[in-house]
């Protein structure tokens, strides 16, 4: 991946974080892949596909960067990148949230 550096000004990349893999339901009721950058709260990229979704993080992290400040950044350390894979949304999970939006549009 090309570095946020070169591509909008920062000095870190997705890969600087741990990720958090997980299958989860689209709104279309099949399934996608969701990877969250697990250091910096909703950060996040989906897609049809891990390469798909890998590709979206690099402008998640800059619209991440953008709304919150690159000094909200933790440090970044040059130790080993953790990939944790979550297991798959369950349809009860899935029919929760949407009952949850429901409520909020009556």
């Amino acid at each position: 991946m090309i570095e946020i550096e070169k591509t909008y000004g920062f000095e870190c990349k997705p890969e600087d974080f741990n990720w958090r893999v997980r299958k989860v339901y689209n709104w279309l009721g099949g399934m996608e892949v969701m990877i969250e950058l697990d250091q910096l709260d909703g950060c996040v990229s989906f897609g049809e596909t891990v390469k798909e979704a890998k590709k979206g993080l690099q402008e998640s992290l800059y619209l991440w960067i953008r709304m919150h400040g690159e000094q909200q950044l933790p440090d970044i350390r040059n130790e080993a990148q953790l990939i944790f894979l979550d297991p798959p949304m369950e349809v009860e999970e899935f029919e929760y949230i949407n009952n949850e939006l429901l409520s909020l549009k009556s």
